[in-house]
């Protein structure tokens, strides 16, 4: 086997415009599979990230009474323990920051028409710490510079023929079921990739809704951020738990993570998935048909090699060990090339990111706009896949032929051309 072992490796010394070759081509398929494996989980990410950072948060919280009622948005059951709570999320080490917020149903009206939308009323000083809403405004972010201001989206400022600068009027019920009407001076139109928020939604402060709602300082929900994680796994995790720490802590209240709030976002990436399995197998499969043809020429051009060694007493069996252990060795040269080069390609995703304005150009197919950064993930996992598949591939390259090589005459061989 020793011998074996040594004629191997002076062949691939000796070959080695050849052996380079086939670990050049082992190397470009697993590098190309790790980056596009990291790049394909980075745009879901990236849609998890818009997502949290637009509607979801990494948590929200709501009292277990205003759950039960959550689908007419109703002003009766706030938050009571809002100081302890805020206290204890402010020394919770896993919580970015936090803010407060409160939902109401109401009509805007551009004094001819007038649209159902979903209010949301928020605290400007930290709002901006957990949603980024801010990043996508024309205008600007309840500068304070009047009463009565308000924010909605860019598609309902179009469906109202209104812009920034314009007053509209406000309608809704009171937290003591009182009809309501004011005039509200647009500050900023939401120019967002949530087509709600684009269409339905519209945001109003704290200081005017007291006035507006009788709101008296009512808290229905407390949106929090967790520090994110580039794995996604590890993010979800930790949402969960301080979920349930805040639940064990707090019996009136209720938790939900983004996973949860965006079940049906997760539903479709699950059936993307499927779609993009698709396409990664075929980056193998075009990976192994590289390996296999570059090995299979290796091995081909050396069958009048074979039967000299085979004419020298060498034996069938210790012809294939012979090849397979060159494949191997390949394999494992062009394996660990693709995997050095792979996480180099894979850190640069990770921590500089690919910007999605820069990918889709200035072309949109969606009807939506393209928006944040892909970011890779760190699989070791589909990492240790990669190499396991390229120096098996390379392995099994080497048997077939030499297989058939060793079962041919020695004079075939000899005379092969």
């Amino acid at each position: 086997m020793g011998a074996l072992l040594k004629i191997s490796i002076r062949n691939i010394h000796r070959h080695s415009r050849r052996t380079l070759s086939s670990a050049v081509t082992i190397a470009a398929g697993l590098t190309m599979f790790i980056f596009m494996n990291s790049m394909y989980k980075g745009m879901d990410y990236a849609a998890i990230d818009n997502m949290i950072n637009l509607t979801t948060s990494s948590v929200k919280i709501h009292t277990q009474s205003y759950i039960k009622e959550k689908k007419s948005l109703p002003l009766d059951y706030g938050i009571d323990t809002y100081d302890s709570l805020t206290a204890y999320l402010a020394s919770n080490q896993k919580v970015k920051s936090f803010t407060r917020r409160t939902e109401f149903l109401g009509q805007l009206s551009n004094y001819t028409d007038a649209l159902p939308v979903v209010g949301t009323v928020v605290d400007p000083s930290s709002d901006t710490t957990v949603f980024n809403l801010h990043k996508y405004l024309e205008g600007e972010f309840f500068p304070g510079k009047s009463e009565k201001e308000i924010i909605i989206g860019r598609s309902l400022a179009r469906e109202l023929n209104v812009s920034v600068g314009d007053f509209v009027t406000l309608q809704a019920l009171t937290r003591y079921e009182s009809h309501n009407a004011d005039e509200f001076i647009i500050t900023g139109l939401i120019n967002s990739s949530d087509p709600n928020l684009n269409k339905n939604t519209l945001f109003i402060t704290y200081q005017d809704a007291n006035i507006f709602l009788d709101l008296d300082n009512l808290i229905t929900e407390i949106d929090l951020q967790v520090f994110r994680n580039q794995n996604l796994n590890i993010m979800t995790q930790e949402m969960e738990q301080v979920g349930t720490s805040i639940e064990n802590h707090f019996s009136n209240l209720k938790t939900a993570t983004f996973k949860e709030l965006g079940a049906a976002f997760f539903e479709m990436a699950k059936q993307k998935q499927s779609f993009g399995m698709i396409f990664m197998l075929l980056i193998l499969l075009i990976a192994s048909v590289g390996i296999f043809n570059t090995v299979l020429m290796s091995v081909y051009e050396r069958i009048r090699e074979i039967g000299i060694l085979r004419s020298h007493g060498m034996r069938g069996f210790d012809v294939m060990i012979m090849f397979c252990t060159e494949g191997f060795i390949t394999g494992l040269l062009g394996s660990t090339l693709g995997l050095i080069i792979g996480s180099v390609a894979n850190s640069f995703l990770i921590y500089k990111g690919f910007p999605l304005e820069a990918f889709a150009g200035n072309v949109n197919t969606t009807g939506m706009p393209v928006w944040g950064t892909i970011y890779g993930e760190w699989n070791p996992d589909v990492m240790f896949f990669a190499f396991i598949f390229g120096v098996v591939t390379a392995t099994l390259a080497g048997l077939i032929p030499a297989y058939k090589a060793s079962k041919m005459n020695i004079i075939e061989t000899l005379r092969f051309v």
